[in-house]
């Protein structure tokens, strides 16, 4: 049987320093993506949209974005979407997608600060 493969890429920055938190000895990192978009409208007005994705990374991969990767970089990512569902406080059920990345690759790194 074939098996069609779930991977998304993404290019985008970073919106705050990727977070890190530790359980059962091991590590899942968060962070958000930054994605901006330009089309132009029939009236020739250029018009800019930017969408918000939330990604998680486990581990070593995780260690690697966390220790690479700051606020504002741009990076390119292959991720596995993961839909995720639970009930809330109230009684609602809420849903939420978020991305596993596989693979990244830093576009560009602001020059951090050096410390003595």
């Amino acid at each position: 049987m074939n098996t069609i493969s779930n991977y998304c890429r993404f290019i985008g920055r970073l919106t705050e320093d990727p977070k890190m938190v530790e359980f059962d000895n091991t590590r899942l990192w968060t962070f958000t993506l930054a994605i901006t978009e330009y089309r132009r409208e029939k009236s020739g007005e250029k018009k800019k949209t930017t969408n918000f994705f939330d990604f998680e990374a486990w581990d070593s991969g995780g260690d690697a974005i966390g220790k690479h990767c700051s606020k504002g970089d741009i990076i390119d990512l292959v991720a596995s979407a993961r839909n995720n569902s639970w009930t809330d406080k109230n009684g609602n059920k809420r849903f939420a997608t978020k991305f596993r990345v596989k693979e990244f690759k830093l576009f560009n790194s602001k020059p951090k600060e050096q410390f003595v």
